[in-house]
């Protein structure tokens, strides 16, 4: 799956974190997700549309031409980032799709067991 998060993690979570989990594919619960920046804020399922939209109330409170320029300042640079990013996942997703390895995690996800890689 190509989706530019060799860019978009890291800028939230930090290198650090976003290491760990690409390297190891962990996954993360919402108290974690809250702690590395990966969520703004952790609330209970049942207040979820109100917390979100009293967030968005607040940032609507904001003068609206200085919202939009600091969105532009902190994350304008981040459209060309992820094209290039996703150019290069792709091509390492089709090389990898060709090895051992891959055709491995497959088998070993369907079988519902630990893989076994070998490098190839």
């Amino acid at each position: 799956m190509i989706l530019g998060l060799s860019v978009t993690l890291p800028a939230v979570v930090g290198q650090q974190h976003a290491l760990e989990m690409l390297y190891t594919g962990k996954r993360v619960d919402g108290e974690e997700a809250a702690r590395i920046g990966l969520c703004d804020r952790l609330v209970p399922l049942a207040d979820l549309r109100d917390a979100a939209t009293s967030l968005a109330a607040e940032i609507a409170t904001s003068a609206p031409l200085a919202v939009r320029s600091i969105r532009q300042t902190m994350r304008g640079h981040l459209a060309p980032a992820v094209r290039a990013a996703l150019v290069r996942e792709k091509a390492e997703q089709d090389r990898l799709f060709q090895t051992e390895d891959w055709a491995e995690g497959v088998r070993a996800t369907a079988e519902r067991r630990e893989p076994e890689f070998v490098g190839r």
